[in-house]
């Protein structure tokens, strides 16, 4: 471009030399002005394609290429096999779910399922059809924070009574009705049907749930309601997504998580887990069951791994992760310093604030905003993920400036949106190219390279702009072009892979 426009100044230059004699001929003043406003509007032109070196130094911190990638996968196989090892120090959890199979579409009947994750929780009623097709009736309950502050027992006591509200059908039903339920709060689950609560989170501070058995406690506000319902199944929402999408293709080996925050699951093969062929219970978190021991002896062959992916990069593995100074000052200035790196970098909580420390290192360096931060860009939290997605989804620079002026920002000029846009571009293809690579390595780990199908929900895969699209060929950058790593939308993991959780052991 830059080429382009000396190009076109230099026959400007040459075609507004004025003639000497004749009629026609262009005074002085007249050829000043003319080659004033050619000048300057096509060294503007040179000055907009010309890439400021602040901004390319902020693109390369950014950037990761191939060799990187390799790093990360194989960085990320390390600690996964050491996860799976009993009595571990790994960075990841690689928490045994209990799932050791998962829905073939074939599966028919009613389940119930039971989400609760925070200040609101869903009570739903889901029809399997078979052929990979369900209906759902689902009741949405706001939890006042009286009751998530208050005595444990009363939690699951309105808990209850809004399963009741919700299918009254199953007061006094002759036989029990199976349900799943979500609880997404830290578990120590050594069973399926069975939870003990680590501690709460989010403003959850009810007494005496804490070192309780989540499942027994409901359970035990269901029979005080007369409900014939069977709480056959506790699971996380990553695995939960992971048998949504196995429903409706039978082919997913993997679940993905990547919106706010983030997470993955897989089936692994319990011969290459030692955890899961402990012949006594591990005395750590998580516990498991002895699987090599009657009744489970030779049951299964597989079992579905959570991961918490999101804390790779703790400890050791640092090293492995693409550490820019930005994310420096976001993991610092977050609630868990050191903690949940992988998710720093790729999930939908922390991108905006990545952009916004890149874009007002550029302001103090007067590369942009005539080095005048705007208000947007002052705090933390202000520039979010959503608006960053929006403005690199823009199609032209007034969109941005619209966009911009609802935050605040009345005078961004073409230089600025452009700046932004690509400062947005880079944090998003930066998280993308490095989700990637952590599902590279569980392909290979899988043995799937050829034929791995991954679950996914979270706003960050389906409605981010390009993103989906930047990890796929990050995909086949890695693993070849005729890699068949491909994902198919599961949604609702946390209710309708609940009731299927409760399927798979009806």
């Amino acid at each position: 471009m830059r080429g382009l426009c000396v190009l076109v100044l230099a026959l400007a230059l040459a075609t507004t030399v004025p003639r000497v004699a004749g009629a026609g001929a262009v005074s002085g003043g007249g050829v000043s002005q003319m080659l004033s406003g050619t000048v300057n509007s096509l060294l503007a032109c040179i000055g907009q394609s010309i890439e400021p070196k602040p901004l390319a130094e902020v693109k390369a911190q950014l950037f990761v290429d191939k060799a990187k990638l390799e790093v990360i996968a194989k960085a990320l196989t390390g600690e996964m096999q050491s996860g799976l090892n009993r009595n571990s120090d790994s960075s990841l959890k690689m928490l045994p779910s209990h799932l050791t199979g998962s829905p073939n579409g074939q599966e028919k009947g009613d389940f119930l399922a039971l989400d609760l994750g925070g200040t609101n929780f869903r009570v739903l009623k889901v029809t399997l059809e078979g052929n990979g097709k369900y209906s759902v009736d689902a009741g949405k309950f706001k939890v006042e924070e009286s009751i998530m502050t208050g005595p444990g027992k009363d939690l699951f006591a309105f808990i209850a009574q809004k399963i009741k509200e919700q299918v009254p059908e199953a007061v006094d039903a002759p036989e029990p009705l199976p349900m799943g339920f979500t609880f997404s709060f830290p578990v120590e689950q050594p069973t399926l049907d069975s939870g003990t609560l680590v501690n709460w989170t989010k403003g959850f501070t009810c007494a005496g749930v804490e070192g309780q058995d989540v499942v027994a406690m409901l359970k035990k506000a269901i029979a005080d309601e007369k409900l014939n319902i069977k709480v056959t199944a506790l699971v996380n929402d990553t695995p939960g997504t992971m048998l949504a999408g196995a429903y409706t293709d039978p082919s997913v080996c993997a679940g993905l998580i990547l919106g706010t925050g983030t997470n993955m699951c897989y089936m692994e093969k319990v011969a290459k887990a030692p955890k899961l062929q402990a012949t006594s219970a591990v005395n750590k978190l998580p516990s498991v069951v002895t699987w090599n021991q009657p009744p489970h002896l030779g049951g299964h062959s597989g079992h579905i791994i959570n991961m918490e992916w999101g804390n790779f990069g703790a400890g050791s593995s640092h090293e492995s992760l693409p550490w820019s100074a930005y994310d420096a000052i976001v993991d610092r200035q977050s609630p868990n310093p050191g903690s949940q790196l992988f998710e720093k970098i790729i999930s939908g909580m922390y991108l905006g604030e990545i952009t916004r420390l890149a874009v007002t290192d550029l302001i103090s360096k007067e590369v942009c905003f005539q080095g005048q931060a705007p208000k947007l860009f002052l705090s933390p939290g202000e520039f979010n993920t959503e608006l960053m997605a929006f403005i690199e989804g823009s199609s032209s620079t007034s969109q941005i400036q619209e966009r911009l002026k609802q935050h605040g920002v009345t005078d961004a000029s073409q230089r600025d949106c452009s700046i932004l846009k690509s400062v947005c571009t880079a944090v998003s293809t930066r998280a993308a190219r490095v989700s990637a690579a952590g599902i590279a390595s569980i392909a290979r780990r899988i043995d799937r390279v050829h034929d791995c199908t991954v679950a996914v929900d979270g706003t960050v895969f389906l409605k981010y702009p390009h993103f989906s699209d930047r990890m796929t060929a990050t995909l086949r950058e890695m693993l070849g072009k005729n890699m068949g790593v491909r994902f198919t939308t599961a949604s609702d993991g946390s209710g309708v892979g609940a009731a299927l959780a409760a399927a798979t052991v009806a």
